[in-house]
């Protein structure tokens, strides 16, 4: 029997990042239904109306509504607070991983400038998500 696919929505404001993130995940040949949104504000108003993902990956830097702040939302409503939910981003630094978790992010990963590396923790973030989901 197939594997249910994983249903995903990603949130990123830059269309070559979304791109490329639907580019890593078909690498990984993981089942998966993926639906894409431009910042936080599109995806917590899609939140409301759509029934439950396995996952939302946010990216952190977008406009209007940035992912921090999507991510405090999320977990804020009862329908998505366990969502398995990842940042990831370009930003990388201590402080910004630190906060994410803290505020209820499951996995912090950041997009490296290399595809490979960047399709690898693609990978990581499915991966994970799978084993919560068990």
């Amino acid at each position: 029997m197939m594997p249910k696919p994983l249903k995903i929505i990603l949130a990123d404001d830059d269309e070559d990042d979304r791109d490329f993130f639907q580019e890593a995940v078909q690498l990984t040949q993981i089942p998966t239904l993926l639906t894409t949104v431009k910042n936080g504000l599109e995806l917590m108003d899609f939140l409301q109306t759509s029934d439950k993902f396995d996952m939302i990956v946010l990216d952190v830097n977008m406009h209007l509504k940035n992912g921090i702040e999507s991510l405090v939302e999320i977990r804020a409503d009862k329908k998505h607070k366990d969502t398995f939910c990842a940042i990831l981003t370009t930003a990388s630094n201590k402080h910004l991983e630190d906060d994410s978790i803290n505020k209820g992010a499951n996995i912090f990963k950041t997009k490296p400038y290399n595809f490979d590396e960047y399709a690898l923790n693609v990978k990581s973030i499915l991966l994970a998500c799978q084993k919560s989901l068990k």
